[in-house]
């Protein structure tokens, strides 16, 4: 994608050029249904209807409509926009199972982690107000960690909620 960028309206200056291109791609994520004749169409028929409208995204571009040239390369960028969009697309399972696993990662790391620590005062404090307020035996506390507290914690919750 961004060699294509490279080679594509070589006369539009570089502020024109991005935002014509950061335009086209959100125009073309929103069609990509479509093929790239009637992407293409569509894009040049909203251009000049705002055109007429005295409302244009690009003041330039009407003139710029008449070149051949210019016409060729907005179809290549068009196909170039719908293929980054099907790859996409296609990685998508990929990516949620990617996220998924760094998630578990994430959370035997953080585990891990807790089960070297020894107890904060809150969780000490929580723990004896919860076995307090439900009527439930304190079980000595001495050399447990946050994760062992953190699993009492839970598990009296999910009884009591239960």
């Amino acid at each position: 994608m961004y060699y294509i960028k490279n080679m594509l309206f070589l006369e539009l200056t570089r502020n024109q050029k991005s935002s014509l291109l950061s335009f086209i791609k959100s125009f073309v994520k929103k069609h990509c249904e479509k093929n790239t004749e009637e992407i293409l169409d569509l894009f040049i028929e909203n251009e000049t209807y705002y055109y007429e409208q005295h409302n244009p995204h690009f003041e330039w571009i009407i003139t710029e409509f008449e070149k051949e040239k210019f016409i060729e390369e907005l179809k290549k960028y068009i196909i170039e926009c719908k293929k980054q969009i099907e790859i996409k697309n296609k990685q998508k399972s990929f990516a949620e199972t990617q996220k998924k696993v760094l998630k578990e990662q994430k959370q035997k790391l953080q585990e891990r982690i807790m089960s070297k620590q020894e107890p904060t005062k809150k969780q000490l404090y929580y723990y004896e107000q919860l076995c307090s307020r439900h009527n439930i035996k304190k079980v000595d506390t001495t050399g447990l960690s946050r994760l062992d507290l953190k699993n009492m914690i839970g598990k009296i919750l999910d009884e009591t909620s239960s």
